[in-house]
């Protein structure tokens, strides 16, 4: 198809959102479906697991599509990938009661960096947490601490989950109480980009996926991100892992396409839009 101005005008004059799957690394399942969703133009950030033992061998894969989507770190303090690992709960405690060993925590920061850079080739255009650890207190101010320290002459932006229509409820409120909200506020303090209102947020237990999807659509704004975690299989030991592949199938549907151009939407790299 042939260059079309009027095509490009209708194109800008459409909002611009960011949409970004978790968890790549995690198992080939999930590669596979971010790796085909990208190839769709159906993402435009991936948060990839730099402590996963695969993801020195699945990096490679990502380096074509640097210019048309953002690549990031997804901070892990949960995942064990079969070793021990603390708990999301015990994680959560911890922060709270202001017992967290900090010294570690930068220490895996640092060393999860430098995985992510050796893997991929070059900084993260974005630091986000699994399960959202990066905004617990403690780790925010780690994360700050850091990204001042290695990234002061980089544009690198950290995901925020305040929720995009402050009218949510339930785990949406949950997780802007649990450093949400304080991270945003140290973000823009330090100013550091980041995104403009969060969705993706549900109980991953829901059929009718396209449902949830419209819902966040209805409060979008410029620079909102909506989180995703497709993969084409079923992979054992993943809790989510039938809801992931739902995710997938919407992702690359007519559907999906057909929503975001009914609410006047387009997919753009937040990169771009900050």
């Amino acid at each position: 198809m042939g260059f079309s101005p009027r095509n490009t005008l209708m194109k800008n004059a459409m909002t611009p959102i960011a949409l970004c799957s978790d968890d790549y690394a995690q198992n080939p399942g999930i590669d596979a479906g971010i790796l085909e969703l990208l190839s769709l133009g159906r993402l435009t950030a991936v948060s990839c697991f730099s402590t996963s033992p695969h993801w020195q061998s699945a990096a490679p894969a990502l380096r074509a599509y640097r210019e048309q989507a953002d690549i990031g770190l997804h901070f892990n303090l949960t995942e064990g990938f079969g070793a021990d690992a603390p708990g999301l709960n015990s994680v959560i405690l911890r922060s709270l009661l202001r017992s967290m060993d900090l010294q570690k925590v930068e220490q895996k920061l640092e060393r999860q960096l430098d995985a992510f850079e050796n893997g991929f080739g070059q900084a993260p255009d974005f630091i986000d947490g699994h399960q959202h650890v990066h905004q617990f207190a403690g780790v925010r101010q780690i994360l700050m601490k850091v990204i001042k320290r290695r990234y002061a002459d980089q544009a690198i932006w950290v995901r925020n989950t305040v929720p995009a229509n402050p009218a949510w409820r339930g785990k949406p409120q949950i997780l802007k109480y649990l450093g949400g909200q304080s991270l945003a506020k140290d973000l823009q303090s330090a100013r550091v980009a980041s995104n403009k209102g969060f969705a993706g947020v549900y109980g991953f237990d829901q059929e009718d996926y396209a449902a949830c999807f419209k819902v966040w659509l209805d409060a979008a704004q410029a620079g909102m991100l909506i989180m995703c975690h497709p993969a084409t299989a079923a992979y054992p030991d993943d809790e989510i892992a039938l809801q992931r592949v739902l995710e997938y199938n919407f992702f690359r549907s007519e559907e999906c396409a057909t929503m975001l151009d009914a609410a006047s939407l387009r997919l753009e790299r937040l990169s771009v839009v900050l």
